[in-house]
């Protein structure tokens, strides 16, 4: 489960992307290069401006290594907007208020990544 596999990563001390996109690596079996990784550094902390979560970030690239155009159009809005009916908010600033660290928060986005890749997010 991917939540299960959130939870392990966040003792790692990684970006949220980074996270994000390691768990979903391992649960869906894709491959994941050190560069991509490399790059979440880019959007830490919502772009270092407090936009838009690099972890949401990060759920639609996975989404984008997952499906072809067609199919990732309307997953990637089942996505965005479940994150805002959700969460309340999709930019950094607002997700990150909610606590001290974005473990919690983390899991909430895996639960709906998960939903949607499985189709239970229609």
């Amino acid at each position: 489960m991917l939540k299960a596999r959130i939870r392990a990563h966040c003792e790692a001390e990684e970006s949220c992307a980074c996270i994000i996109l390691r768990a979903a690596a391992e649960e869906y079996g894709f491959s994941l290069p050190e560069e991509l990784l490399e790059a979440c550094g880019g959007i830490n902390g919502g772009f270092g401006i407090n936009g838009m979560c690099g972890a949401l970030v990060a759920a639609v690239m996975v989404l984008g290594l997952l499906f072809d155009e067609e199919e990732l159009k309307l997953k990637r809005l089942l996505f965005l907007l479940g994150a805002q009916e959700r969460l309340g908010a999709t930019d950094c600033c607002r997700l990150s208020a909610k606590g001290t660290d974005c473990s919690g928060l983390l899991e909430e986005i895996a639960v709906l990544l998960q939903e949607v890749i499985e189709g239970d997010g229609q």
